[in-house]
């Protein structure tokens, strides 16, 4: 009886265990255009190529297909 009650608490706490580590699991950060040249420079980031996720046309005054131009 002792060992039924016990093993039922591990598989409780195993269980309880794995849920909260998915719940926990983060997020996948899908790279996506930065809203401005403000953002992007905060960050590192300037001479954005177009082929690059973090480009965007709104960063690309001169239509160069070169973002936020340094």
């Amino acid at each position: 009886m002792i060992r039924n009650i016990a093993r039922g608490l591990l598989m409780v706490t195993l269980v309880t265990a794995g849920v909260a580590s998915i719940g926990a699991a983060p997020i996948a950060n899908a790279q996506q255009p930065y809203r401005n040249c403000s953002e992007a420079r905060a960050n590192g980031d300037t001479n954005i190529p177009s082929d690059s996720p973090y480009y965007g046309p709104h960063l690309d005054r001169d239509n160069d297909g070169i973002g936020c131009e340094s």
